[in-house]
């Protein structure tokens, strides 16, 4: 039989197993909130610069890798592809075959329908594709609408659209949301001439 002071301690205990499991105080759970708000705005500065980083350097290497496809196609389809290269983009289409047996592939024009096209981010600059020992440009001279071009051959050369033959191209690009002096604000894609292989690397 229990005793009165029996009874006192039990309830004291449940008491104090209550207490301990009350959880967070609502002083407690705001001052998490506010630690956890503080952390995100202190990392969200780096988070940003991080992507516009990736972001340059993402649509380079995509572009590399899309015209180095354009080699294999245009040697397996015996078609020759054209890259448009704009400011904002660069779009890929076939060479027209001739309308009889024999007759040569005719070059597509803008209007054509595309194999692909690889967009850039904001502030992502195509500044020009020149040739490979020209001076390198300082401001763009590309636009949404004038586009330089580069031909990926059936024979597995590569030439850029009204120079000499046989010219390379080399395609410069800029990160327009990063300073001129971080090491990802330039980058450059080369093609061969010879063999259409592709490179890219920062400037």
């Amino acid at each position: 039989m229990r005793t009165p002071s029996d009874c006192r301690r039990f309830r004291s205990a449940a008491r104090a197993r209550r207490a301990g499991s009350r959880g967070f105080t609502l002083v407690e759970l705001m001052v998490v909130v506010v630690i956890i708000g503080v952390l995100a705005a202190l990392s969200t500065p780096l988070l940003t610069r991080d992507n516009h980083v990736n972001d340059g350097r993402a649509f380079t290497f995509d572009v590399a890798r899309e015209l180095q496809k354009c080699r294999s196609e245009a040697v397996s389809s015996r078609l020759t592809i054209r890259a448009f290269v704009f400011s904002d983009r660069v779009e890929l289409r076939p060479y027209k075959a001739g309308a009889t047996p024999g007759a040569a592939p005719t070059a597509p024009a803008v209007t054509d329908p595309m194999l692909r096209t690889v967009p850039s981010k904001n502030n992502i600059v195509v500044l020009d594709v020149v040739a490979p020992a020209a001076t390198a440009p300082v401001a763009p001279v590309l636009s949404t609408t004038k586009s330089a071009q580069v031909d990926f051959l059936s024979t597995g050369g590569a030439q850029l659209v009204g120079s000499a033959v046989p010219t390379g191209a080399t395609i410069y690009i800029q990160n327009g949301d990063l300073p001129s002096t971080s090491k990802d604000f330039a980058f450059r894609i080369d093609v061969n001439p010879l063999t259409a292989f592709v490179a890219a690397r920062t400037k």
